[in-house]
């Protein structure tokens, strides 16, 4: 899981050309077992940006080294805040969305953002 979020937060700061930080993870979804002895691949792309956010999600592929076969094993979706030299949260740029996939998955990650909004805001509620 460590690889999942050091990829993550290297794309994070790539987009946002400033240091960034792991705010969540908020869903990792484990699909295939990694066998000893499988290669590893990692893929990660911002999926969705807000004023000092960022969604990037990330999936992981695992590969047989004999037979060449690549199977998803695991999905995940972590959120980062950019920051400043002073560590407050920073502007982030938006994203050029310009094939139908980047839109969807655009509009994919503003749902889990406002989905996990209104789970913390129930979450707190209940705290009263």
């Amino acid at each position: 899981m460590s690889w999942i979020d050091l990829i993550a937060v290297m794309v994070a700061q790539r987009h946002s050309g400033r240091e960034a930080v792991t705010a969540s993870i908020d869903r990792i979804n484990f699909i295939t077992p990694i066998l000893i002895g499988d290669h590893v691949h990692l893929l990660a792309m911002v999926n969705y940006v807000g004023r000092t956010s960022m969604e990037v999600g990330v999936r992981v592929n695992r590969e047989n080294p004999y037979t060449g076969e690549i199977t998803r094993a695991t999905t995940a979706y972590l959120s980062f805040v950019a920051l400043d030299p002073n560590r407050k949260p920073a502007l982030v740029p938006g994203l050029i969305l310009e094939t139908e996939t980047e839109k969807r998955r655009f509009e994919e990650g503003r749902l889990r953002v406002e989905n996990a909004r209104e789970f913390s805001k129930k979450i707190r509620e209940g705290r009263k």
